[in-house]
């Protein structure tokens, strides 16, 4: 049983060159199109990664205090420097 290759054509543009396309290829770039046009896995509505989501804000929560702290000690100790540097002029 022979079986007939049938094809689709359609156009790039409207004036753009005729493209011919077998089903096979039509099916392989349908796929690949799809493939690429997947979204992301934080949809609205996903929560699925919320735990994951939180316990990764916390984290950063503390690491920006615990940075903040790290520069108000610079700081501090360069203001007492300082003061210290005027008194023994």
């Amino acid at each position: 049983m022979s079986r007939c290759m049938t094809s689709r054509h359609t156009r790039r543009n409207a004036q753009g060159e005729l493209v011919t396309l077998s089903n096979q290829e039509l099916v392989r770039l349908e796929r690949t199109n799809r493939q690429q046009q997947r979204p992301t896995n934080t949809t609205m509505g996903d929560y699925g990664n919320q735990d994951d989501l939180a316990a990764t804000m916390q984290q950063m929560k503390q690491q920006m205090f615990q940075m903040q702290q790290t520069i108000q000690a610079q700081q501090e100790a360069a203001q007492q420097a300082a003061v210290l540097a005027t008194q023994h002029q």
